[in-house]
């Protein structure tokens, strides 16, 4: 009989244990992100991002928010003849991030020929493109369209978002919530025997 107790308080004990321990990467705490890349003459590049505040230790699963994609590019546009006679310089580019498209295309128009350097800022619209960034890893890639891209002086990468929950946080949880009724047959079961 005592025999018996002591295995149903062991078992209570260690689901309580299990699902305790699911809730200790605090699921929901806020963080922000940056990475700058120094890419050169070249239309792919990776941000490797390992810059959080809070720090992060590494592991946890991650929500990404909101981002945003900073570029510092050097390109000659390309003569774009108009219906009608004249035209313009042109320069267009449109980033995937991971293979998606950003939401957001650089488009640079000018009368006045020759090499061009400016920035540009755009936030990430595009929902899959923030969920390929949780996996810490972003390959941007500058699709081709009018004119040539001489050189992309800077990258800058930024954004905010929540710790996820932790996937095997929640079968522990699970199984300690199915455990319990577990524990009450045995309990029964003992009292009968």
């Amino acid at each position: 009989m005592l025999r018996g107790k002591i295995l149903v308080v062991c078992l209570l004990l260690s689901i309580t244990i299990f699902a305790g321990s699911a809730f200790a990467l605090s699921p929901g705490t806020p963080f922000s992100f940056i990475d700058v890349v120094l890419p050169g003459s070249t239309n792919t590049w990776t941000h490797s991002i390992t810059n959080f505040a809070p720090p992060l230790s590494g592991s946890e699963p991650l929500i990404i928010n909101s981002g945003n994609l900073f570029l510092n590019l050097t390109f000659t546009p390309e003569w774009f003849p108009l219906v009608g006679g004249g035209g313009f310089y042109l320069f267009d580019r449109t980033p995937d991030l991971d293979g998606y498209d950003i939401g957001n295309t650089f488009i640079y128009g000018t009368t006045t020929p020759g090499q061009v350097t400016t920035s540009w800022l755009t936030p990430i619209t595009s929902q899959f493109a923030l969920n390929a960034i949780a996996d810490k890893q972003a390959q941007i890639i500058l699709r081709s369209g009018h004119g040539t891209l001489n050189n992309v002086t800077y990258s800058g990468l930024w954004g905010k978002g929540v710790v996820g929950p932790e996937p095997i946080s929640m079968v522990l949880v699970g199984v300690g919530i199915a455990g319990l009724p577990v524990a009450g047959r045995i309990r029964r079961f003992i009292k009968k025997g």
